[in-house]
Order: structure tokens, then C-alpha cells, then sequence
């Protein structure tokens, strides 16, 4: 993963899970982290241990597209562009379908796939637009296997990956190839 210029990532849900573990990782090969995430005390462990030329914890509600904005300005203000979005932040709803209120369940939407949709466009106009001419950029897309076929108790989690998929899959294809912007779409293979 370490090249010669470390690369800059930024990467949502970071406070646990796939995205510190993502963190983690893209540290100790000696990139850039730019760690999202709702409280970002959370992160004061490896906040102590890594430099801010190397780590940079900003707050982030993917549900709230002024931050997910300002997160991104954030990055570019410190280390001028963004190569890897590692768009992660989410959460799982155990219930049984018919026991969820609409509420929990819109509010799990707004979460999956509402908060990563505005990543994902923000991530691609960034890259286009504000990372130096040509440079481009990489979106990685978290899902699940739940996406691909439904598993009782997780109806709501499953359907909102499954509508990121197919979000992603149209992303990917409508990407000009003059962009340099690579769409990791997590199901390709299906």
C-alpha cells in the first residue's frame, strides 16, 4: 500500500469496525488518514500515537451534508487533496421487519444509503473538481453480503446496502473516463 508519495484517504465511520481498522491500516503503511466520524474523541489513542501530517481526526454525521462538505475542505485545507474516499460510516438495525417503526427504519436509510450517496457525490466532485488537474481519485464503497440476499431480522440494513449497490453500479458507469475517477462497486461480480 506505502508508494513514494503517501496517499491521502478519507475515510467515514472510523470509530470502529472496518473503518478504524481501515485507519489503522493506512497508518502504520505510512499514509494519510483523514478520520471521520460523529465524536471524534473516540479516536484520542491514535491521535496520540501519529503525528497530524499523518492523522487528522475531523467530526462527521454523514446525514449532515454541510459537514460532509466542510470534511472534505477540511482534507484539502491540510493536505491539498483527497486520492481514496473509504466511505464506510453505517449502522445495523437487529429487529424483526414488521416490529420496526417507519422512523427507525427511514432513519437507518438516511444513515446507509442517503448519508453514503452524499459521500459518494461529494467524493467524485471533489475529485474532479478540486483535486489537482488529472489526479483524479478512488471510491470505495462499503456494503454486505446482506445486499445480495435477505437475512431475517436485518430487512431494512440488507435493503439499504442493496439500494448503495445498485447506486454505486450506475455511479460507476456514468464516471467519465477522463476524470481519473476510479467507483469500487462492492458486487460487481454479480
Amino acid at each position: 500500500m506505502a508508494q513514494s508519495t503517501p496517499r491521502v484517504w478519507l475515510i467515514t465511520g472510523s470509530s470502529s469496525g472496518f473503518g478504524r481498522a481501515m485507519v489503522e491500516e493506512v497508518l502504520r503503511n505510512g499514509e494519510i488518514a483523514v478520520a471521520t466520524l460523529r465524536k471524534p474523541s473516540v479516536l484520542d489513542d491514535l491521535a496520540d500515537q501519529y503525528p497530524r501530517t499523518h492523522l487528522l481526526v475531523v467530526p462527521l454525521d454523514v446525514t449532515n451534508e454541510a459537514q460532509v462538505k466542510s470534511a472534505f475542505v477540511k482534507a484539502k485545507d491540510v493536505f491539498g487533496r483527497v486520492d481514496v474516499v473509504y466511505n464506510n460510516a453505517g449502522q445495523v438495525l437487529l429487529q424483526e421487519a414488521e416490529g420496526t417503526s417507519m422512523d427507525r427504519a427511514r432513519a437507518l436509510m438516511d444513515i446507509n444509503y442517503w448519508g453514503a450517496v452524499t459521500v459518494s457525490l461529494e467524493a467524485v466532485r471533489f475529485f474532479r473538481e478540486e483535486n489537482p488537474k488529472g489526479a483524479g481519485g478512488l471510491l470505495m464503497q462499503v456494503s454486505s453480503l446482506c445486499a445480495m440476499k435477505g437475512v431475517p431480522k436485518i430487512a431494512f440494513y440488507s435493503s439499504t446496502k442493496a439500494a448503495l449497490d445498485l447506486f454505486t453500479e450506475v455511479l460507476a458507469q456514468e464516471v467519465l473516463p477522463a476524470w481519473n475517477i476510479k467507483v469500487h462497486d462492492p458486487n460487481s461480480d454479480r
